[in-house]
């Protein structure tokens, strides 16, 4: 999945349960941008991230990207699972089973998880 968004929006880091796996970067809706850009992860192994993100673009993983993710968990990992997230030409990751974007007009303390994903 290779996707870009408007560098005016601000990603953070938020919300993770760990028990359940479920993960959610969120560019809230403001003054400028009418609704909400969610970033939705299910069944989550591995978090490499800050909780602020700008300029984001969700690449595929890289060879090296596929190397470093067994470097840090110790194990063999598919590269479709790992999502790569670049914030101002830095790298960074996350291991899940399943990653959706999703536009919406949630209020801020809303959570997506009890949606079918």
């Amino acid at each position: 999945m290779l996707r870009s968004f408007d560098d005016s929006r601000v990603f953070k880091l938020w919300y993770y349960h760990i028990s359940h796996g479920e993960l959610l970067i969120r560019s809230i809706k403001n003054a400028d941008h009418a609704r909400n850009i969610d970033i939705i992860f299910i069944d989550v192994t591995y978090i490499d991230l800050p909780r602020n993100l700008t300029n984001l673009r969700i690449e595929e993983a890289e060879e090296d990207d596929v190397l470093y993710i067994k470097e840090k968990t110790g194990k063999d990992v598919e590269r479709e699972k790992i999502v790569v997230l670049s914030s101002n030409d830095k790298r960074y990751f996350v291991v899940a089973f399943r990653v959706k974007v999703d536009e919406n007009d949630m209020d801020m303390f809303e959570l997506p998880f009890s949606q079918q994903y």
